[in-house]
């Protein structure tokens, strides 16, 4: 670019100055682009600092957020791994979408029922989680034999979504209203407007033994298509 050229005298001009306010000015467009385009209507990197969502997005990955198809009305599918801020917090959250605006939530036998609007339930294939979380959802975050044998119902609100952590035995999410114990004021779901994206690329930072580090791209992982529904 040559932008600043106009304003440097004759004289001082000179083919290393020149080059040094071109490559500045590449970085401050690019920057701007990055902050004010890009992040806001296309992509955003995150890093994950939670173990919520183990065993399927680990403490410490890296995660690349896909947001412009649902700022022009896409919804939300279920099992769309999302970010999201929850209201009155200061700080992003991860978790998995389960229950979809109108559907009901049947929390039965260590396990999670999806309920039409015939008020049949179906079993949701939760294959993905680990064998000690497998079966092991309440709708607290333990579960006993007593828990289990309860039969809890939730509605999800028309336009709002149900999320939950993978590691449901260490997951604050929709069943605390997302770590406030369920205050007056706090809503077990969200608003698709508070959802900042959904996940569609992570990886992880591996140490080396000297104690440097690196970025391992065998353990990238795609999440869905970003341009799937």
């Amino acid at each position: 670019m040559k932008i600043f050229e106009r304003f440097i005298p004759p004289e001082k001009k000179s083919p290393i100055l020149l080059a040094i306010l071109d490559f500045v000015t590449d970085v401050v467009v690019i920057f701007a682009l990055v902050i004010f385009v890009i992040k806001p209507f296309f992509i955003a990197p995150f890093r994950v600092q939670q173990q919520s969502m183990t065993p399927n997005v680990l403490d410490g990955e890296f995660i690349v957020v896909w947001k412009t198809p649902y700022l022009f009305g896409r919804e939300y599918a279920r099992n769309d791994v999302v970010v999201f801020r929850p209201p009155n917090s200061e700080n992003y959250l991860i978790k998995r979408i389960i229950g979809l605006p109108g559907e009901t939530i049947r929390f039965a036998e260590g396990f999670v029922w999806i309920g039409d609007e015939n008020s049949e339930f179906e079993k949701l294939d939760e294959s993905f989680l680990s064998p000690q979380n497998f079966g092991n959802t309440c709708l607290a975050n333990f579960c006993s034999d007593s828990t289990k044998a309860e039969t809890i119902d939730l509605e999800v609100p028309a336009g709002r979504y149900f999320l939950m952590g993978d590691n449901r035995l260490g997951s604050r999410d929709s069943r605390s209203c997302f770590g406030s114990s369920c205050a007056a004021d706090a809503d077990h779901s969200l608003r698709h407007d508070e959802i900042e994206g959904r996940v569609f690329f992570a990886f992880a930072r591996f140490w080396n033994e000297n104690g440097s580090s690196n970025l391992s791209f065998s353990g990238v992982r795609l999440f869905g298509d970003p341009l799937e529904n």
